[in-house]
């Protein structure tokens, strides 16, 4: 059960982090004004959706060796910095999930957790292509690619 509601709250708070991250400030501020300005910048998407998912690891992931979290956090904010479309010449989300699930192979490798770790690329593939091909809203779109982080957590433990 504390499984769930943290990854409840680790997926609120990246869904938030992501979204606010793809704000102008003009428009984070009309949306949400109690929100501070400086929280509509692109590096708090990349800064926080790579480093809260790291204190649900810490609790609940098996012991790995402390540079994984480092690694992994760097990854992880390098992966969120691109939707790739200088690669493929558009937005691709799909690659873009599959890419944010990647960053933490490390903890696979250090745990041996090999398949949560692929079933979670996967996951983290579908729902954040998926989402962005039958919605055209970008809120929905971004808070649910941000959610999805949190949210695919346990699978690592399969």
């Amino acid at each position: 059960m504390v499984k769930i509601i943290s990854s409840i709250i680790v997926s609120v708070f990246c869904a938030f982090a992501y979204r606010f991250g793809g704000y102008s400030k003009e428009e984070g501020k009309k949306k949400f004004p109690w929100v501070p300005v400086w929280m509509f910048r692109s590096w708090i998407r990349d800064f926080f959706c790579s480093l809260i998912p790291l204190f649900w690891l810490k609790l609940f992931y098996p012991q790995v060796h402390p540079s994984a979290y480092g690694v992994t956090c760097a990854l992880s904010y390098f992966a969120l910095t691109t939707y790739w479309d200088k690669l493929f010449g558009f937005d691709n989300y799909w690659f873009h999930g599959f890419m944010v699930g990647l960053t933490y192979f490390l903890f696979a490798t250090f745990s041996g957790l090999w398949l949560g770790f692929i079933v979670r690329c996967i996951a983290m593939a579908v729902l954040m292509g998926g989402i962005s091909a039958i919605t055209g809203d970008v809120d929905i779109e971004e808070f649910s690619r941000g959610a999805a982080i949190g949210f695919t957590l346990p699978l690592l433990l399969l």
